[in-house]
């Protein structure tokens, strides 16, 4: 993705979906092979922006794993299988998370409701390596995106809007967050090869 307004784009469109979730299913059914001689947990990846109203991710990807639009609202989006976890949590696990960031704080509502997507600006595209934070037992892996290009990755069973979860809802910065590295495009040619032949990131 090269622009927030492609990306929007084809983030609220049937395509987009389908790609995404076609990607997902496929990596379930890769995971779900590895089970046999591996610790491995298939789980789902759940996106959560706390960047506020005027910003949306519009994808992004964990490890082999995609994300769909995470919306100005803050979160929910993002909801697909799969990544994978090992059953206990190991010190020095990290995942490569790579994601573009959307400014809508100068939006043309009438020129959105054409489909005119140029008042959207890109708010940046970002690459980090991140560590995987300790679990109990693998759940949910949330990927959390604050301001200035920051993230955490958190594995668990509860919803983001429980009193125990550990990140509060909401726009917020966090001073213990990875600081992504900005990019020129979220996978190079190279990688983007190594995808397509079933290479690790």
């Amino acid at each position: 993705m090269h622009s927030a307004k492609h990306g929007i784009r084809r983030c609220w469109t049937h395509v987009c979906f389908v790609g995404l979730l076609f990607l997902g299913l496929t990596a379930c059914a890769n995971l779900q092979a590895q089970r046999v001689n591996t610790d491995l947990v298939p789980v789902n990846v759940i996106g959560v922006q706390h960047m506020g109203p005027n910003f949306n991710v519009s994808e992004f990807y964990i490890d082999n794993a995609g994300g769909g639009n995470i919306p100005r609202t803050g979160g929910g989006g993002g909801n697909i299988c799969c990544a994978a976890l090992p059953e206990k949590w190991r010190p020095g696990m990290t995942a490569v998370v790579r994601w573009s960031v959307g400014d809508w704080s100068h939006e043309n509502r009438a020129e959105i409701e054409a489909e005119n997507y140029t008042s959207i600006k890109s708010g940046g595209l970002f690459k980090a390596t991140v560590p995987i934070e300790k679990y109990d037992e693998p759940g949910r892996l949330y990927v959390h995106f604050f301001p200035g290009g920051k993230v955490r990755v958190i594995s668990s069973n509860l919803g983001v809007l429980h009193p125990d979860y550990p990140i509060p809802y909401g726009p917020r910065d966090d001073a213990t967050a990875t600081v992504g590295v900005p990019v020129q495009e979220l996978f190079t040619k190279e990688e983007l090869l190594q995808k397509r032949t079933g290479a690790t990131q």
